[in-house]
C-alpha cells in the first residue's frame, strides 16, 4: 500500500491561516503523523484534495511538500491503519450518540402529545444534520470500521420513527381542524 505524507509551513501569524489548513486536513481524514506531517492512504481523490490544500498553503504565503511513501513494515502499516480506524470509530460514536438523542426527542414528543409543525421541522433539521455528518465521516472512513454500520442502522431508525411522527402530527392536525370547523 502506498501512503501520502504531507508537510507544510505557514507563518505563525495570523493563526487563522494555520487553523484553515488544519480544518481542511481534518475534513479529508488526514492523520497527524506525530508532529512530522499528515498521513493519508494514496488514492486519486485524496491526491486531488491534498493538491488543492497545497495550493491553499502557497496562496497563504507558506510552503508545502508531498511525499509518496512506498513502504512501511507490516507493524507500522497496521499501526497507522488502526489510528485511522480509531478516529472514525470516535466520529461514528458521536453520530450514534446524536441518533439516540433524536430517538429520545421523538419519544418525548409522543409522550407530551406535542404534534405540531415546529417539532417536525426541528426533528427534520436534526436528522439532516446527522445525515450530513455521517456522509462526511463515511468519506473519511477508508477502512469501513464496524461502527459505520451501527450508525447507518440508527440513522435509518431515526428516519423511520420521524416519518411515523410526521404522519401522526399530520393526522392530529387534520383531526383538530375538522373538530374546529362549524357544523352545517
Amino acid at each position: 500500500m502506498e501512503w501520502l505524507l504531507f508537510t507544510y509551513w505557514l507563518p505563525p501569524e495570523p493563526s487563522r491561516k494555520r487553523v484553515f489548513i488544519w480544518r481542511q486536513l481534518k475534513k479529508i481524514g488526514a492523520l497527524s503523523a506525530e508532529g512530522t506531517g499528515w498521513l493519508l492512504p494514496k488514492t486519486e481523490p485524496l491526491l486531488t484534495a491534498i493538491t488543492d490544500i497545497i495550493r491553499s498553503v502557497e496562496e497563504l504565503e507558506g510552503t508545502a511538500n508531498l511525499y509518496t511513501l512506498t513502504h512501511f513494515n507490516e507493524a507500522q502499516e497496521q499501526r497507522n491503519i488502526a489510528k485511522f480506524q480509531q478516529e472514525r470509530e470516535r466520529e461514528y460514536s458521536g453520530i450514534i450518540m446524536e441518533c439516540h438523542k433524536a430517538l429520545k426527542h421523538i419519544e418525548r414528543e409522543y409522550q407530551r402529545h406535542e404534534f405540531n409543525f415546529e417539532e417536525v421541522e426541528e426533528l427534520e433539521g436534526d436528522l439532516e444534520k446527522i445525515r450530513r455528518w455521517f456522509s462526511e465521516a463515511k468519506k473519511r472512513d477508508f477502512w469501513e470500521v464496524p461502527a459505520q454500520k451501527e450508525a447507518e442502522t440508527l440513522i435509518n431508525e431515526v428516519a423511520t420513527r420521524l416519518a411515523a411522527f410526521v404522519q401522526k402530527t399530520y393526522d392530529e392536525l387534520q383531526t383538530s381542524q375538522e373538530e374546529d370547523r362549524p357544523s352545517a
